[in-house]
């Protein structure tokens, strides 16, 4: 009986757990054990490791983060060597990752000493070059989505403007896709440079016609130009849409009475249970994880196309970023 180790690396991303779920599920079926390895690599340095059965997997498909936690920790040359060491004791022939740019990096060390692994994309920002779509992303989406739904009706009743902060940095795949499901009124994102008189005008156009409202959707760490916060009296310690609000209310508030609001959506867009999507994707990359190992073929990542699952090789494009869809971005531009 073959025996892999499954962990998750970096941040955590609804829909991880329904992957675990069908990684032992799957290995039952192939008659391969799946060792659940607690909290990233630490957990494998410090023999926290147990096997997981079916009972340790049921009821979980609808729970958001992951039932063996996770860790940023990235293991370097000194501790390679000590996790070789571990996945012989053990007897573990692959480990499977779960996890975005910070699994992807540990993968790559792995391969450098000899260690078998498969990398899931599991991250909420969706920037991996090689997958269509990482497992959280539509979860993430889907809270953008509805926080927009609910602010929709207090910025109508108030007449101002609000605005949201998404995570996402530096490719804004949150953001847009987000703020176009949930249809918001200008999208400002780390992808282009902020075209600050071009937002005016919109808000400004949007009010003059009646509609004394907007929906700004800003991705977090957005670059903003020295003068337009030393115009506001903001340093670089303030905050991207908290600079964007006061220039707004700099240039609007007087000539139409505008007044605005932030929201910053933080870490409920990692939280809560996954969508469907993210458990049919988690379900399906998971699956072949385990076909793959079955099959002794390691130091691939796993992609995903529509519905479609893809293998590729590990190199040092699986870090690349993944840019939005040019289509995509300009979409969102016809709603302004």
């Amino acid at each position: 009986m073959k025996r892999v180790g499954i962990l998750c690396v970096g941040n955590d991303s609804p829909g991880i757990n329904a992957a675990i779920r069908s990684a032992v599920v799957k290995g039952l079926d192939l008659n391969i054990e799946v060792m659940g390895i607690k909290d990233g690599f630490e957990g494998l340095i410090n023999d926290n490791l147990d096997v997981l059965l079916r009972p340790n997997v049921s009821n979980i498909l609808h729970q958001g983060g992951t039932i063996l936690g996770t860790s940023l920790f990235v293991p370097e040359e000194k501790d390679l060597k000590v996790i070789k060491k571990k996945i012989e004791q053990y007897g573990i022939s692959s480990l499977i990752i779960l996890g975005g740019r910070i699994a992807a990096k540990a993968a790559l060390n792995l391969m450098k000493e000899s260690i078998p692994s498969v990398l899931i994309p599991a991250t909420i920002d969706n920037d991996l070059s090689f997958s269509d779509f990482s497992i959280g992303f539509f979860t993430a989406v889907e809270h953008v989505t509805n926080a927009l739904d609910i602010l929709h009706s207090t910025a109508e009743a108030h007449h101002r403007v609000m605005i949201v902060e998404t995570m996402g940095k530096p490719n804004g795949w949150i953001a847009i896709v987000g703020g176009l499901a949930g249809g918001a009124d200008y999208i400002i994102t780390s992808v282009e440079k902020v075209n600050f008189e071009e937002m005016l005008e919109i808000i400004r156009k949007r009010y003059e016609g009646k509609k004394r409202f907007s929906l700004i959707v800003v991705e977090s760490g957005v670059p903003i130009p020295d003068e337009i916060k030393k115009e506001c009296g903001c340093d670089n310690f303030s905050n991207s849409s908290e600079i964007i609000g006061k220039y707004i209310e700099k240039n609007l508030k007087e000539k139409l009475g505008i007044e605005w609001r932030y929201t910053n959506l933080g870490y409920l867009q990692r939280g809560g249970s996954p969508t469907a999507m993210d458990r049919i994707i988690a379900t399906q990359m998971a699956a072949h994880s385990i076909e793959m190992v079955k099959a002794g073929k390691n130091y691939h990542a796993i992609g995903i196309t529509g519905f479609s699952i893809s293998e590729v090789p590990y190199s040092e494009t699986i870090i690349n970023y993944k840019p939005v869809e040019f289509y995509l971005k300009n979409l969102t531009k016809l709603f302004y």
